[in-house]
């Protein structure tokens, strides 16, 4: 019941910052305000968001919807970037040599990437769950020295916050 009502929560959270970011672009659009925006709604590059990952392998279904989540917002259309951001428990889906980590988190990654997700991974986080930087899925980016510091960068650059 708990995983339940957190999955919900998460998604809804989700779908409220996709609405945010479609809601701004068509109200600069409005004839009444008179106010026209240089791009036409439905058409690419509206905003910017940053997937949160700090669950761990322990919530799989977090950490799939999370990557998946991060995709299909890229994928839509409507964002200029679309960053999932990996620390905590969560770096521990990122390393190859994790057997308990399913095939479907693979396969999420690799869809995440080819719809033009961005991955970026702790770097304090892989140190402290012993993950050399070799041993990372190849979906991997990036590997930055803090993950907070590099989340606020994104924050003051205008991503929206999405945590999992």
């Amino acid at each position: 019941m708990f995983m339940n009502r957190r999955a919900g929560w998460i998604v809804a959270g989700v779908i409220v910052a996709l609405v945010s970011v479609f809601t701004m672009s068509g109200a600069a659009n409005d004839p009444k305000s008179g106010v026209r925006a240089s791009r036409e709604l439905g058409t690419k590059g509206h905003g910017k968001m940053v997937f949160a990952l700090t669950t761990g392998l322990e919530d799989l279904q977090t950490v799939s919807m999370a990557i998946r989540h991060a995709g299909m917002a890229r994928k839509s259309g409507y964002l200029d970037d679309s960053v999932l951001l990996v620390y905590g428990r969560g770096v521990q889906a990122f390393a190859k040599d994790i057997t308990a980590k399913p095939p479907q988190v693979s396969a999420a990654i690799k869809e995440a990437k080819e719809a033009g997700a961005r991955i970026i991974v702790c770097g304090e986080a892989i140190k402290r769950f012993d993950i050399p930087k070799d041993k990372l899925d190849p979906g991997v980016d990036e590997v930055v020295p803090n993950s907070i510091v590099t989340l606020a960068e994104l924050v003051s650059q205008g991503y929206q916050v999405i945590k999992y």
